[in-house]
């Protein structure tokens, strides 16, 4: 015992030395070891992260449709990007006398589109009696265009619906109001309510 303490004695500061490199060495290990786990935490975070951003679905972006004619709750109708014509008909509920065959229901919905649903007998061709707001830069090549406010007599005959007193009835209005201010006006006329300016308005401007 007394040799064991002897040698403690002697080598008491290479023990002490031992001891300290002993902790500085452990206290390295944890250090690193701390520090190699923390980027895969973060790591796992992130990818978590990434992947809550691509499995989130973007929302469809809402449209604002006008549809008229033979439906018993004509208006303006909000509608989503995805949806074609035929939801929307559904949605106003198509009188019975509605002619659907004239209207193409598969076609895809656009912002401010307008969408009339002729009565039966009323389209007398067979051609779709479809049309987008004016800002479309498609136009039937057989549709005309009549200004209202500089057309001759004979010019607004070439309006679809649009006969000689007709034609007559507008240049008198026109001349009594100074012209017209909107397309509506038309309506003032006798003769042209709201189911005919509706089939004449695609074919007027002012």
């Amino acid at each position: 015992m007394e040799k064991i303490q002897e040698l403690i004695q002697t080598h008491k500061m290479k023990i002490g030395i031992c001891v300290v490199v002993l902790m500085a060495v452990l206290f390295i290990y944890q250090s690193s070891f701390k520090k190699s786990v923390e980027p895969l935490e973060t790591l796992a975070t992130e990818k978590q992260t990434v992947e809550k951003v691509v499995t989130t679905e973007a929302p469809q972006k809402e449209l604002m449709v006008d549809i008229k004619g033979a439906v018993k709750h004509p208006g303006v109708y909000p509608t989503q990007e995805s949806q074609r014509v035929n939801d929307v008909i559904m949605l106003a509920v198509p009188r019975e006398n509605a002619d659907l065959e004239a209207v193409n229901l598969s076609m895809q919905l656009t912002d401010q589109m307008v969408i009339y649903v002729p009565f039966k007998g009323e389209v007398k061709e067979e051609k779709f009696t479809m049309y987008q707001n004016k800002s479309s830069t498609k136009t039937d090549p057989e549709t005309k265009v009549v200004n209202i406010n500089t057309a001759t007599e004979s010019e607004l005959q070439e309006i679809p619906g649009i006969g000689p007193k007709k034609a007559a009835d507008i240049l008198h209005y026109r001349e009594q109001h100074g012209g017209f201010k909107s397309k509506e006006e038309m309506k003032e006329i006798k003769g042209i309510g709201d189911k005919t300016y509706t089939s004449l308005e695609p074919f007027i401007e002012l």
